[in-house]
């Protein structure tokens, strides 16, 4: 179980603080919640049971786990599918899992494409665009509190050594 003051993954919502475990009474059960807050925005508050299956909650990484992550950066880690559902299904499920190494791929994947795409003088998708947005929303965050850098810093160091490696 977390404690208050823990920083952790929620799902979505990325970087999160404990802020507290409360008791709660939910459907005649009494069961201890989590009351969070996401890491850059205090005004908003998450209750969730400390049990809850639905819902992927881990320890944020370490600095030793974040260096691992820098070296899975390569033009080899991407996501190869051609049928645009299948591969925006595939986004779907890695961003909701938010396991560090999948979102590299997604963001492997869309910077090669769009440095392609910018060559022939196109954009990539609307739809690419949101998918690169969130998963480099969520794994700098994480990346930028476990090693104590600012995310610009986190995501010059990924694109310079997407760069190296292309």
């Amino acid at each position: 179980m977390f404690m208050p003051g823990d920083y952790i993954m929620y799902s979505n919502y990325g970087v999160c603080i404990v802020d507290e475990i409360k008791d709660k009474i939910i459907d005649n059960e009494d069961k201890k919640i989590y009351i969070l807050h996401p890491f850059n925005d205090n005004r908003s508050r998450i209750m969730t049971p400390t049990d809850n299956n639905r819902v992927k909650i881990r320890s944020i990484m370490t600095p030793e786990e974040a260096e691992e992550v820098f070296h899975a950066i390569s033009n080899n880690n991407i996501i190869s599918i051609s049928n645009r559902k299948l591969r925006e299904q595939a986004f779907i499920k890695i961003i909701k899992e938010g396991n560090p190494i999948e979102l590299v791929w997604i963001i492997n994947t869309l910077i090669i494409e769009e440095s392609e795409k910018i060559a022939e003088g196109k954009k990539i998708s609307a739809t690419d665009r949101k998918y690169l947005e969130k998963a480099e929303k969520l794994l700098y965050l994480e990346l930028s509190v476990s090693l104590n850098l600012e995310i610009d810093q986190i995501k010059d160091r990924f694109t310079n050594r997407l760069i190296e490696k292309i």
